[in-house]
Protein backbone atom coordinates (compact mmCIF):
# COMPACT_ATOMS: atom_id res chain seq x y z
CA UNK A 1 0.00 0.00 0.00
CA UNK A 2 1.25 3.49 -0.91
CA UNK A 3 0.20 6.10 1.61
CA UNK A 4 -0.93 9.50 0.21
CA UNK A 5 2.16 11.39 1.38
CA UNK A 6 4.55 8.96 -0.28
CA UNK A 7 2.37 8.79 -3.37
CA UNK A 8 2.65 12.58 -3.79
CA UNK A 9 6.41 12.45 -3.39
CA UNK A 10 6.77 9.63 -5.90
CA UNK A 11 4.55 11.31 -8.47
CA UNK A 12 6.20 14.73 -8.22
CA UNK A 13 7.09 16.14 -11.63
CA UNK A 14 10.73 17.15 -12.01
CA UNK A 15 12.36 18.91 -14.97
CA UNK A 16 14.40 16.82 -17.39
CA UNK A 17 18.02 17.95 -17.60
CA UNK A 18 20.09 17.44 -20.73
CA UNK A 19 23.70 18.40 -21.43
CA UNK A 20 23.25 19.94 -24.87
CA UNK A 21 26.85 21.15 -25.03
CA UNK A 22 28.16 17.61 -24.57
CA UNK A 23 25.62 16.30 -27.07
CA UNK A 24 26.79 18.84 -29.65
CA UNK A 25 30.46 18.09 -28.96
CA UNK A 26 29.75 14.38 -29.40
CA UNK A 27 27.99 15.10 -32.70
CA UNK A 28 31.01 17.12 -33.87
CA UNK A 29 33.33 14.22 -33.07
CA UNK A 30 31.06 11.89 -35.05
CA UNK A 31 31.09 14.38 -37.95
CA UNK A 32 34.89 14.39 -37.96
CA UNK A 33 35.12 10.60 -37.89
CA UNK A 34 32.57 10.35 -40.72
CA UNK A 35 34.60 12.83 -42.79
CA UNK A 36 37.79 10.89 -42.02
CA UNK A 37 36.18 7.70 -43.32
CA UNK A 38 35.09 9.48 -46.51
CA UNK A 39 38.60 10.81 -47.08
CA UNK A 40 40.25 7.43 -46.54
CA UNK A 41 37.77 5.81 -48.93
CA UNK A 42 38.20 8.61 -51.48
CA UNK A 43 34.47 9.25 -51.26
CA UNK A 44 34.38 13.03 -50.83
CA UNK A 45 32.33 14.03 -53.86
CA UNK A 46 28.68 14.84 -52.99
CA UNK A 47 29.10 13.42 -49.50
CA UNK A 48 26.79 14.82 -46.79
CA UNK A 49 29.57 14.63 -44.20
CA UNK A 50 31.75 17.13 -46.06
CA UNK A 51 31.63 20.94 -45.99
CA UNK A 52 32.39 21.52 -49.66
CA UNK A 53 32.94 25.26 -49.35
CA UNK A 54 35.64 24.61 -46.77
CA UNK A 55 37.07 21.82 -48.93
CA UNK A 56 37.33 24.24 -51.88
CA UNK A 57 39.24 26.69 -49.71
CA UNK A 58 41.65 23.94 -48.69
CA UNK A 59 42.23 22.99 -52.34
CA UNK A 60 42.87 26.62 -53.31
CA UNK A 61 45.44 26.87 -50.55
CA UNK A 62 47.25 23.74 -51.74
CA UNK A 63 47.11 24.87 -55.38
CA UNK A 64 49.26 27.83 -54.34
CA UNK A 65 51.74 25.26 -53.04
CA UNK A 66 51.66 23.37 -56.36
CA UNK A 67 49.79 20.46 -54.75
CA UNK A 68 46.84 19.04 -56.66
CA UNK A 69 43.70 17.51 -55.19
CA UNK A 70 44.94 14.10 -56.30
CA UNK A 71 48.23 14.68 -54.48
CA UNK A 72 46.40 15.70 -51.30
CA UNK A 73 44.08 12.69 -51.35
CA UNK A 74 46.93 10.29 -52.07
CA UNK A 75 48.79 11.64 -49.06
CA UNK A 76 45.67 11.18 -46.93
CA UNK A 77 45.24 7.63 -48.25
CA UNK A 78 48.64 6.61 -46.97
CA UNK A 79 48.87 8.89 -43.93
CA UNK A 80 46.15 8.77 -41.26
CA UNK A 81 47.41 11.95 -39.59
CA UNK A 82 47.01 13.92 -42.81
CA UNK A 83 43.56 12.44 -43.31
CA UNK A 84 42.50 13.36 -39.78
CA UNK A 85 43.78 16.93 -40.12
CA UNK A 86 41.81 17.32 -43.33
CA UNK A 87 38.73 15.79 -41.68
CA UNK A 88 38.98 18.25 -38.80
CA UNK A 89 39.01 21.08 -41.34
CA UNK A 90 36.28 19.99 -43.75
CA UNK A 91 33.82 18.03 -41.62
CA UNK A 92 30.32 19.44 -41.18
CA UNK A 93 30.23 21.89 -38.28
CA UNK A 94 27.84 20.72 -35.55
CA UNK A 95 26.95 24.35 -34.81
CA UNK A 96 25.37 24.44 -38.27
CA UNK A 97 23.08 21.60 -37.25
CA UNK A 98 21.19 23.71 -34.76
CA UNK A 99 17.84 22.28 -35.77
CA UNK A 100 18.86 18.98 -34.12
CA UNK A 101 19.62 20.77 -30.84
CA UNK A 102 16.37 22.71 -30.98
CA UNK A 103 14.42 19.53 -31.70
CA UNK A 104 15.93 17.97 -28.57
CA UNK A 105 15.01 21.05 -26.51
CA UNK A 106 11.42 20.85 -27.72
CA UNK A 107 11.17 17.10 -27.09
CA UNK A 108 12.19 17.66 -23.47
CA UNK A 109 9.62 20.44 -23.04
CA UNK A 110 6.94 18.33 -24.68
CA UNK A 111 7.50 15.49 -22.21
CA UNK A 112 7.31 17.72 -19.14
CA UNK A 113 4.55 20.01 -20.39
CA UNK A 114 2.26 17.09 -21.25
CA UNK A 115 2.35 16.01 -17.59
CA UNK A 116 1.05 19.48 -16.69
CA UNK A 117 -1.82 19.55 -19.18
CA UNK A 118 0.01 21.65 -21.74
CA UNK A 119 0.60 20.35 -25.24
CA UNK A 120 3.54 21.42 -27.37
CA UNK A 121 3.37 20.91 -31.13
CA UNK A 122 6.61 21.27 -33.07
CA UNK A 123 6.13 23.38 -36.20
CA UNK A 124 7.71 23.04 -39.63
CA UNK A 125 10.02 25.87 -40.65
CA UNK A 126 8.10 29.05 -41.64
CA UNK A 127 4.74 27.52 -40.65
CA UNK A 128 3.80 30.58 -38.55
CA UNK A 129 5.53 33.95 -38.50
CA UNK A 130 4.92 37.14 -36.54
CA UNK A 131 4.88 40.18 -38.81
CA UNK A 132 6.09 43.71 -38.14
CA UNK A 133 2.51 44.88 -38.55
CA UNK A 134 1.55 42.91 -35.44
CA UNK A 135 -0.18 39.79 -36.73
CA UNK A 136 0.85 36.13 -36.90
CA UNK A 137 0.44 34.55 -40.32
CA UNK A 138 0.55 30.97 -41.52
CA UNK A 139 2.69 30.16 -44.53
CA UNK A 140 -0.46 30.01 -46.66
CA UNK A 141 -1.51 33.48 -45.50
CA UNK A 142 2.03 34.73 -46.04
CA UNK A 143 1.83 33.70 -49.68
CA UNK A 144 -1.77 34.78 -50.22
CA UNK A 145 -1.22 38.25 -48.74
CA UNK A 146 2.10 38.56 -50.62
CA UNK A 147 3.91 39.63 -47.48
CA UNK A 148 7.57 40.40 -48.01
CA UNK A 149 10.15 38.35 -46.12
CA UNK A 150 11.68 41.48 -44.58
CA UNK A 151 8.28 42.30 -43.05
CA UNK A 152 8.45 39.16 -40.89
CA UNK A 153 10.30 38.15 -37.77
CA UNK A 154 11.76 34.68 -37.31
CA UNK A 155 9.14 31.95 -37.43
CA UNK A 156 7.93 30.17 -34.30
CA UNK A 157 9.33 26.72 -33.52
CA UNK A 158 6.34 25.30 -31.64
CA UNK A 159 2.75 26.01 -30.64
CA UNK A 160 1.18 25.63 -27.18
CA UNK A 161 -2.33 24.47 -26.36
CA UNK A 162 -4.23 23.05 -23.39
CA UNK A 163 -4.03 24.91 -20.09
CA UNK A 164 -2.25 27.73 -21.88
CA UNK A 165 -2.10 28.81 -25.51
CA UNK A 166 0.88 30.39 -27.16
CA UNK A 167 4.12 30.02 -29.05
CA UNK A 168 7.72 28.90 -28.56
CA UNK A 169 10.95 30.37 -29.90
CA UNK A 170 13.77 27.82 -29.33
CA UNK A 171 17.50 28.35 -29.81
CA UNK A 172 20.80 26.84 -28.70
CA UNK A 173 23.73 29.29 -28.75
CA UNK A 174 27.36 28.49 -28.00
CA UNK A 175 30.07 31.14 -28.42
CA UNK A 176 29.77 34.67 -29.72
CA UNK A 177 30.01 36.23 -33.15
CA UNK A 178 28.10 35.89 -36.40
CA UNK A 179 24.96 33.76 -36.23
CA UNK A 180 25.21 33.45 -32.45
CA UNK A 181 24.88 37.21 -31.99
CA UNK A 182 21.94 37.25 -34.40
CA UNK A 183 20.03 34.81 -32.16
CA UNK A 184 19.96 37.25 -29.25
CA UNK A 185 19.00 40.11 -31.58
CA UNK A 186 16.11 37.97 -32.85
CA UNK A 187 15.09 37.15 -29.28
CA UNK A 188 15.09 40.81 -28.25
CA UNK A 189 13.10 41.77 -31.34
CA UNK A 190 10.51 39.07 -30.69
CA UNK A 191 10.14 40.08 -27.03
CA UNK A 192 9.60 43.70 -28.08
CA UNK A 193 6.99 42.47 -30.57
CA UNK A 194 5.22 40.53 -27.81
CA UNK A 195 5.16 43.60 -25.56
CA UNK A 196 3.73 45.77 -28.34
CA UNK A 197 1.37 43.49 -30.22
CA UNK A 198 0.76 40.11 -28.61
CA UNK A 199 -2.58 38.85 -27.38
CA UNK A 200 -2.36 39.16 -23.58
CA UNK A 201 -4.05 35.75 -23.21
CA UNK A 202 -1.26 33.97 -25.08
CA UNK A 203 2.06 32.93 -23.62
CA UNK A 204 5.37 33.28 -25.42
CA UNK A 205 8.26 31.05 -24.41
CA UNK A 206 11.74 32.26 -25.34
CA UNK A 207 13.79 29.09 -24.86
CA UNK A 208 17.53 29.70 -25.04
CA UNK A 209 20.25 27.31 -23.89
CA UNK A 210 23.59 29.11 -24.06
CA UNK A 211 26.96 29.72 -22.47
CA UNK A 212 26.66 33.47 -23.14
CA UNK A 213 25.47 34.17 -19.61
CA UNK A 214 25.71 37.97 -19.76
CA UNK A 215 23.50 38.22 -22.85
CA UNK A 216 21.14 35.58 -21.46
CA UNK A 217 20.71 37.44 -18.16
CA UNK A 218 20.34 40.78 -19.93
CA UNK A 219 17.44 39.42 -22.00
CA UNK A 220 15.69 38.08 -18.90
CA UNK A 221 16.21 41.25 -16.86
CA UNK A 222 14.80 43.44 -19.62
CA UNK A 223 11.58 41.48 -20.13
CA UNK A 224 10.93 39.48 -16.95
CA UNK A 225 8.26 41.95 -15.76
CA UNK A 226 5.93 40.89 -18.57
CA UNK A 227 3.73 38.06 -17.36
CA UNK A 228 3.08 36.53 -20.79
CA UNK A 229 6.80 36.17 -21.55
CA UNK A 230 8.60 33.09 -20.20
CA UNK A 231 12.34 33.37 -20.84
CA UNK A 232 14.97 30.83 -19.84
CA UNK A 233 16.92 27.68 -20.57
CA UNK A 234 15.27 24.26 -20.79
CA UNK A 235 15.50 23.72 -17.02
CA UNK A 236 14.11 27.12 -16.03
CA UNK A 237 11.23 26.94 -18.50
CA UNK A 238 10.25 23.45 -17.37
CA UNK A 239 10.36 24.49 -13.71
CA UNK A 240 8.15 27.51 -14.39
CA UNK A 241 5.51 25.30 -16.01
CA UNK A 242 5.74 22.71 -13.23
CA UNK A 243 5.42 25.36 -10.51
CA UNK A 244 2.44 27.05 -12.12
CA UNK A 245 0.50 24.34 -13.96
CA UNK A 246 1.11 20.91 -12.44
CA UNK A 247 -1.80 19.56 -10.40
Amino acid sequence: MIYPLYKNIMSKIVPIEIDIISIRNDRQNKNVLAAFKCIKNNNISNNKNINFEEYKRVLCFFEDMNTTEADLLEDCRTNDKSAMLLALKISINASRQGSKDEQLQLEVLHTTFSKCGIFLTTLPTIAFRPTKSGIIVSNEEYKKLKIKKEECLKSFDAKLSGKINGWVFAKFVIGSGGHQDNVFEEAHTLCEWVVKYANSLDFYIILIDTNLIEKYNSLIEKFEKYSNLIIGNHMKVQQYIIDNYSD
